[in-house]
């Protein structure tokens, strides 16, 4: 299968919308039926999660299989007929499967395993970054300037932010609130 690349070219990050939430609530439902039995959660992740953020005005969703398989063909046709794009496996993030879609509403979906390390980072970065509004500062500073530095590739805004988002996992990491 020769899937479409995954970069962008065109990145631009915008101020916060409280309409992300509503939009995300509205895709979920439509995904969370297309993932059936399988899907153990779902989740509101990345920067349009976080109140306060900048961000690029695309919804990441996030997806808990209970099994860590890839997609069936079931779920890649109905989320094709949903307008999504599959882009394949994460070459960068194994067991991370991944779609877009662009329009009137803009959507990254992922479906990783629920009891991965992808599920859980990306819940505690989301977590961690709700809690402390000075790191949402700094992380927009580092937004602009990824946008600055790298206004027409989406994988080199992401590079550009790589050092940052490492030390952020840590910071989380950190900070995670223990079980009772």
């Amino acid at each position: 299968m020769n899937l479409p690349s995954v970069d962008e070219s065109e990145v631009a990050v915008t101020p916060y919308d409280t309409e992300w939430a509503r939009l995300y609530v509205q895709e979920a439902g439509r995904v969370e039926s297309t993932f059936g039995r399988r899907c153990a959660a779902i989740e509101h992740i990345g920067s349009t999660a976080v109140p306060g953020l900048l961000a690029k005005p695309i919804i990441d969703i996030l997806v808990a299989s209970v099994d860590g398989v890839a997609p069936s063909p079931e779920e890649l046709r109905s989320l094709a007929e949903q307008s999504y794009v599959f882009l394949g496996e994460d070459g960068r993030r194994p067991g991370r499967w991944f779609w877009r879609k662009r329009g009137r509403v803009c959507v990254n979906l992922s479906l990783v395993l629920w009891s991965s390390d992808l599920w859980r980072d990306n819940l505690l970065i989301r977590d961690y970054l709700r809690s402390h509004p000075i790191e949402v500062q700094q992380y927009a500073e580092i937004k602009r300037q990824a946008v600055a530095a790298s206004p027409n590739s989406l994988l080199g805004y992401q590079n550009y932010k790589r050092e940052f988002m490492t030390g952020l996992r840590t910071r989380a990491l950190e900070w995670r609130p223990q079980a009772g």
